[in-house]
């Protein structure tokens, strides 16, 4: 992902060397999209951090960016399909307002949980849950 953009640099933090199940298109799909999400959503900073963590018999990826943040929308909306955050400078970017949707039916048919964090004007953080392979 980081040839994908010349104007941030991605930055991975932490490791979980723990076994997931799961289909590796659809969950890098999921990582793709919060990615492209980060980047866009960030014009004016340069980094986006990537986290992965192994936290009560799951694994934790969280992509933090610094960008404009999300007003204090009902988060819940975020994810259905074509929602679209009613801020006017969230509409200067593009886009159809699938992508999260999409992230939340992948990580949910994974049986994960996904969430974000977001303060208006510094940035957000989104992150999935994906629950351990048992061996």
């Amino acid at each position: 992902m980081q040839e994908v953009t010349k104007t941030h640099h991605l930055i991975l933090a932490g490791q979980a060397s723990a076994p997931v199940f799961g289909d590796r298109d659809r969950l890098g799909q999921v990582l793709t999209n919060l990615l492209i999400n980060a980047i866009k959503y960030s014009p004016r900073a340069d980094q986006v951090y990537i986290r992965v963590a192994t936290e009560q018999a799951r694994v934790i990826v969280s992509v933090q960016d610094f960008g404009i943040g999300i007003a204090d929308t009902p988060h819940a909306h975020l994810f259905e399909r074509f929602y679209r955050a009613s801020d006017t400078e969230v509409n200067t970017y593009p886009g159809l307002g699938i992508g999260l949707y999409i992230s939340r039916e992948i990580i949910t048919r994974h049986q994960g949980d996904i969430w974000f964090e977001s303060r208006k004007g510094e940035g957000s953080t989104f992150s999935f849950a994906l629950p351990l392979q048992i061996l």
